[in-house]
């Protein structure tokens, strides 16, 4: 009986050991799925962290910006860019915004633009060019952070901060005119006010002293322009006048005009006296032959008379006038007027060939107009 006793008691702490043993495993198991359960939570919402936090820093990185102003000049915004640039194109009263307007148009239809860092670009200060495939830069801006934007995880928000485009005012005027006359760029007369005038005096009139005046030459500058200037003058009568450019010296020059109501009468005139000269000299023409053709008094042909040329002319036979030519004319006002007369004065001679000696005479005459009728004011030689 004893026996079955012991039995019994060795049967029912096996059974008590096995209890316990599975209590454990079922806490150590339960343990560890909870533990692994928050691993894994954790790993999923360091994971799901990490990835928006990522995603928000490339978002915020300051070149999406720099992408955004770029487009702008590639879908050809000129509105964006004329008003968003920090330094306004500063214009001459030559020139309005539709030239500007005009000038950047051009400069950017067409192209493919790209975005690079400057050599200043900083990580808080972005600097960038705006540039063409083939590196022409056209435009540099900055970017600064954006305080009215809350990234998360705080993260900066770029906006645009200046934006500088190389409107380069490149062009400038340099015009010589008669003083008498008046010259546009771009259709608005040229003064004091609004360019650089220097006048010089006329050295021709010491020919025309003191009978006449002829104008002296203005020269006009100013720069300051984004495209070539269209440049135009008017003479003193008011008619259109051609207005030449030098190409090596991007230079206009104005020059006196050359046509005039009276130019027959006056070339008759100049023909007449070139004649008649060429006959006094050689002692054709009687000694008051030339005085039709002078003011009283005049000192240009008391110097003709002094000349002992005449008086000392080789004998000859018949003369006569031959191939009468104006060479040139420039009309300087109403009243003044220069003249080059050219004739050949055909002389039989006494002595050698039975042809004629042929003496060319070229006179360059400027003719003063004195109540009315043309006269002589002086001779250049």
């Amino acid at each position: 009986m004893k026996s079955s006793g012991r039995k019994s008691e060795k049967n029912n702490s096996k059974k008590d050991g096995k209890k316990k043993v599975n209590l454990f495993l079922v806490f150590l198991i339960a343990w560890l799925v909870i533990v692994t359960g928050l691993i894994a939570w954790f790993l999923l919402r360091f994971n799901d962290f990490a990835g928006k936090y990522e995603e928000q820093y490339q978002a915020s990185l300051p070149y999406h910006t720099a992408q955004q102003v770029t487009q702008h000049f590639n879908d050809g915004d000129v509105d964006y860019i004329l008003n968003n640039m920090t330094e306004k194109p500063v214009f001459t009263c030559f020139e309005d915004e539709t030239v500007v307007r005009k000038y950047v148009t051009e400069l950017i239809s067409g192209k493919s633009f790209i975005y690079s860092e400057t050599e200043n670009f900083r990580e808080d200060a972005p600097e960038y060019y705006v540039k063409t495939d083939d590196g022409l830069v056209v435009a540099k801006f900055n970017l600064a952070e954006d305080k009215t934007a809350n990234l998360p995880y705080g993260f900066k928000a770029w906006q645009e901060n200046t934006l500088e485009f190389y409107t380069a005012a490149a062009y400038s005027f340099d015009v010589s005119a008669p003083e008498t006359y008046k010259v546009y760029v771009n259709g608005i007369e040229l003064s004091e006010a609004n360019s650089t005038c220097d006048l010089t005096e006329s050295e021709l009139n010491l020919y025309v002293d003191p009978y006449a005046s002829i104008p002296g030459t203005v020269r006009y500058t100013g720069e300051g322009l984004y495209v070539k200037p269209v440049v135009t003058a008017v003479d003193f009568r008011g008619n259109a006048c051609e207005c030449t450019y030098d190409e090596n010296t991007d230079t206009y020059s104005v020059g006196f005009i050359k046509e005039f109501d009276e130019y027959d009468e006056l070339s008759e005139l100049a023909i007449s006296f070139a004649s008649t000269f060429a006959n006094y000299i050689s002692q054709d023409a009687g000694d008051y032959a030339l005085d039709k053709y002078f003011p009283k008094g005049s000192q240009a042909l008391s110097y003709i008379k002094r000349n002992s040329a005449r008086q000392y002319f080789t004998s000859h036979g018949s003369v006569s006038i031959h191939n009468e030519e104006v060479r040139d004319c420039i009309v300087f006002s109403d009243n003044v007027v220069y003249m080059e007369a050219y004739v050949e004065q055909y002389m039989q001679m006494y002595w050698g060939s039975d042809e004629p000696e042929v003496l060319p005479t070229d006179v360059h005459l400027y003719f003063v107009k004195i109540d009315g009728k043309w006269l002589i004011g002086g001779i250049q030689y």
